[in-house]
């Protein structure tokens, strides 16, 4: 049988796994919810039965498989294989992932931040294939980033470059899940739409918001689904959710001069409503790159994974040439 690497794919509500070959096909795949608020240990138990129940639905032993991708949010030390303190994986701080994974499947890990796996999977195989300079953001529970330049991830120095939402917009906004004060994330993530909402909601602005379900469990689905019908507050939530992302473009843009900007995430199943917003704002706000090119990303869910496969199929053959 052919070989295949294990792809991961850690976000805050969901864990996807998938079995990948050489060329990029998915043979099988597996998505769980990652149950964050239980804690370390439960999540990365579920990690783990996860890719044990991917295996077995997709009829591969574990001697099928050569390596194991980890895309994971960050901050990440990769020279080191941990996964520092991310915002969205409440206690965690300087978890051993890597050492935990290789130990338990007895395979080499390779460790890659979440967003600049997804701009290199959308680069290789999506929406930004040809293009050499090239963006790509994610938009849900929270906000990430890659840069891809001439098909090589731009890492920076200690591998966390990009961290696109985690750029003041505001010095005195909101507190972030970082702990820092106003960053794009605190604003235009699928999170923030929802607190903007509740806040909305206890403070008595009319909306329907208030009668759909417990203010407590608004969530951003629930904002936009309020501002199809009609209602005045949440087509306002949604018009400053455009505003909001149109500034993190233009920052973008301003600071990168890419070819193509993608996005991907959750928010983007709603691209309609908050394009023609974003876009306008972004272009109030560009300095130097007028025609910023700016799509929706063509793979959604797979790009993470399919990222995070080509890595851990480029360590497998350089491991090979040594």
């Amino acid at each position: 049988m052919d070989k295949h690497v294990i792809g991961i794919d850690l976000g805050g509500t969901k864990i996807a796994t998938c079995a990948i070959d050489k060329l990029g096909n998915i043979r099988g795949r597996k998505i769980v919810p990652t149950l964050a608020s239980k804690g370390q240990d439960v999540v990365i138990s579920r990690i783990i039965q996860c890719v044990y129940d991917l295996l077995n639905e997709s009829n591969l032993n574990i001697d099928d498989v050569t390596a194991i991708g980890l895309a994971a949010p960050g901050p990440l030390d990769i020279k080191n294989g941990l996964m520092t303190n991310p915002p969205n994986l409440p206690g965690w701080k300087d978890v051993p992932i890597v050492k935990i994974l290789q130990h338990e499947f007895k395979l080499p890990v390779v460790l890659e931040n979440d967003a600049n796996s997804a701009a290199l999977g959308e680069n290789l195989y999506g929406s930004g294939q040809g293009v050499d300079y090239f963006i790509y953001m994610t938009v849900s529970t929270g906000i990430g980033g890659g840069v891809v330049i001439n098909n090589r991830i731009l890492r920076g120095s200690t591998g966390n470059a990009a961290e696109f939402g985690h750029m003041v917009i505001n010095f005195e906004g909101p507190i972030c899940g970082c702990k820092n004060k106003g960053c794009f994330e605190a604003y235009a993530s699928g999170t923030a739409l929802a607190r903007f909402a509740r806040q909305g909601v206890i403070e008595g602005r009319k909306s329907i918001l208030a009668d759909m379900i417990d203010v407590e469990e608004l969530k951003a689905e629930h904002v936009f689904s309020a501002a199809k019908k009609g209602d005045d507050f949440a087509m306002e939530l949604v018009r400053n959710e455009g505003s909001y992302l149109g500034i993190g473009i233009a920052n973008m843009a301003n600071a990168f001069d890419p070819e193509l900007i993608a996005i991907g995430g959750g928010l983007t199943r709603q691209w309609d409503m908050f394009y023609h917003q974003m876009m306008n704002t972004a272009k109030t706000r560009l300095f130097a790159s007028k025609d910023i090119q700016v799509v929706k990303a063509s793979l959604d869910s797979d790009a993470g994974l399919l990222g995070i496969a080509k890595l851990a199929w480029d360590f497998v053959d350089n491991s090979l040439k040594r």
